[in-house]
């Protein structure tokens, strides 16, 4: 069974921040007021996200 989770996460900040996507470490810089979609897949029962 494959799990496909997403979410859009909005800079609401008055300036920019440091996206980072592990266990790859991409980071994506995001400008103030900006938004961005995330989806992870996962085949494993009990994957998860995780939020910091």
């Amino acid at each position: 069974m494959k799990y496909v989770f997403s979410f859009v996460y909005t800079n609401s900040s008055s300036s920019a921040m440091l996206l980072v996507l592990e266990p790859w470490a991409e980071e994506v810089a995001l400008a103030s007021g900006v938004a961005v979609k995330v989806t992870g897949e996962g085949g494993l029962v009990g994957f998860t996200f995780e939020l910091e």
